[in-house]
């Protein structure tokens, strides 16, 4: 099996974004995040894969945040939560627990044993999207994850970020995309 995550060469993409309107960059990061890395997200709730969806859709958060905010770390996360994950209902409001999350997928990923591991559990079978039980927070990572997909549907709050942005604000977007593709 052979996967290339560009199909175009690194000079034919830049001159791309950097020879079009904002619009052109920002589908792209939307698009390729949503064609490829959300098509593997979308199977963590079937399959258990918690850790995998947990640092998945924080990749993303913080991919997105830094792009359209210029916000990172427990700041950026909570901003994406609030922009275009979160729910009408108090249980899917996840930017009310964003910092535990942020800091639950810190352990996951770059330490795996850590004492917040206490204060977080998961519960596919709960009908809401989070509650706190006994000095537990516990989190439907299904319902999670539905709501951080429906983001990137059409209509998805994500999808109207030229209604959030001034032109001044895409274009600034867009050369933080056009310079952290250069950096790495």
């Amino acid at each position: 099996m052979e996967n290339r995550a560009h199909g175009e060469s690194k000079e034919k993409r830049l001159a791309r974004f950097q020879n079009n309107p904002p619009v052109e960059v920002i589908e792209t990061l939307l698009n390729s995040i949503d064609n490829f890395f959300n098509n593997e997200i979308r199977l963590t709730p079937e399959n258990a894969q918690t850790s995998l969806l947990f640092l998945g859709i924080h990749a993303v958060a913080l991919t997105i945040s830094e792009a359209f905010f210029n916000k990172t770390g427990p700041e950026g996360y909570k901003l994406f939560l609030e922009r275009f994950v979160d729910g009408d209902s108090v249980d899917t409001k996840f930017s009310a627990i964003a910092g535990l999350i942020h800091d639950w997928r810190n352990v996951l990923a770059h330490q795996w044993l850590g004492s917040v591991g206490h204060e977080i559990g998961y519960d596919y079978k709960m009908e809401f999207g989070w509650q706190e039980k006994d000095g537990t927070t516990f989190i439907n990572p299904k319902i999670y994850c539905d709501h951080y997909l429906k983001a990137f549907l059409s209509g998805g709050k994500i999808r109207d970020y030229d209604k959030i942005f001034t032109d001044p604000e895409l274009q600034a977007i867009k050369d933080r995309i056009i310079q952290k593709y250069l950096e790495s």
